[in-house]
């Protein structure tokens, strides 16, 4: 659909769609006319039945169904690479039971894997955003990208919470330059969190939590309603311990145990559970549990490494809303299926 941009949809939809039509899911990219068209072909709903899903009328989808063959939807000379990226997502969300999976096509290695990724999420999490919301934040590559992406918008009454500590070895895409990057944007109120990522011993972790300003912080941190966050591999290249948040030395005994996914600078193992061991007891920032009961919960990750990794989030259920590529979303249901905790 090269020649399909969401604004062209945008100037059928207007005048037909009622006020109360529903927002295509993300699979679409937020096109109405691509999402009829998927419902019609693909699915093979009837034009009245397409109606009553999307909140317009029957005149609006047949108008929708003759502008999807006038601009090339449906053709599949143009429309393969975004069906395919559908078909991918729409198979994830059945098979992990997840409420929505958006698939980025390929585009031969012009961009980045996360700089891609971290556009569509931009957009993603533009449109969900809400003027009450609490958005908790991670740190990372395709965080960083999601932050520097979204478009500027006016919504003063969000507050954006950095859910992990500091850490000197993460400036290039550090937790306080994600949050602070979408707060900024958005004219949000942007929540730090001033304690480091990891402290010397318990002794200390326990101290910093008794003080007033982390009680306070972390009182905010559990109202979040949202979240969007990475996923790293357990491997020596990937960000938690290339960036040297975590050492070698300290994630080996969660390799040892099982661990394939870090989370928040948590560990994770195949089966979906957390990985238990000394260095939580050092960790300040949200947990897994934490991060479980947040009602929205946007994964944005992708790369030949982080198939394993993303499979162990969703066997756990810690994501609602999945965000990945196409390559990464073909490797990922290539993995087995596990049973959860």
């Amino acid at each position: 659909m090269t020649e399909t941009k969401p604004a062209e949809a945008k100037q059928v939809a207007p005048g037909r769609m009622r006020r109360d039509a529903l927002t295509p899911p993300a699979e679409f990219a937020g096109d109405a006319i691509v999402w009829a068209a998927w419902l019609y072909y693909e699915e093979g709903l009837t034009q009245e039945e397409i109606a009553r899903t999307l909140g317009i009328s029957r005149g609006s989808v047949v108008t929708m169904l003759q502008e999807a063959r006038e601009n090339g939807t449906v053709s599949i000379s143009v429309a393969t690479a975004h069906l395919r990226g559908v078909t991918l997502a729409r198979a994830i969300m059945a098979r992990f039971g997840i409420a929505e999976c958006l698939v980025v096509p390929g585009d031969d290695g012009r961009l980045p894997d996360h700089e891609r990724v971290g556009h569509a999420a931009a957009k993603l999490l533009s449109e969900r955003l809400r003027p009450d919301d609490v958005l908790g934040v991670s740190w990372g590559r395709t965080v960083l990208a999601v932050s520097q992406a979204i478009p500027p918008k006016l919504l003063p009454g969000v507050s954006v919470v950095q859910i992990t500590g500091s850490a000197i070895g993460t400036y290039r895409f550090s937790a306080e330059a994600c949050a602070s990057n979408i707060a900024n944007r958005i004219g949000g109120r942007c929540i730090y969190l001033h304690a480091p990522g990891i402290v010397s011993s318990p002794e200390v972790k326990q101290m910093l939590m008794r003080e007033p300003t982390l009680v306070e912080q972390f009182r905010i941190m559990s109202s979040c309603n949202r979240i969007i966050f990475g996923v790293g591999s357990v491997e020596a290249s990937s960000t938690a311990f290339d960036t040297g948040f975590l050492s070698p030395e300290e994630g080996q005994p969660y390799r040892d145990r099982g661990a394939v996914a870090v989370l928040a600078g948590r560990f994770i193992d195949t089966a979906g559970c957390v990985v238990s061991g000394e260095l939580d007891d050092r960790l300040i920032g949200m947990t897994i549990p934490d991060i479980a009961q947040i009602p929205e919960r946007i994964c944005v990750a992708a790369g030949h490494d982080k198939a394993a990794p993303i499979h162990a989030l969703l066997t756990g259920g810690y994501v609602t809303v999945l965000v990945t590529d196409e390559a990464t979303a073909r490797q990922l249901l290539d993995l087995p299926e596990r049973s959860g905790a």
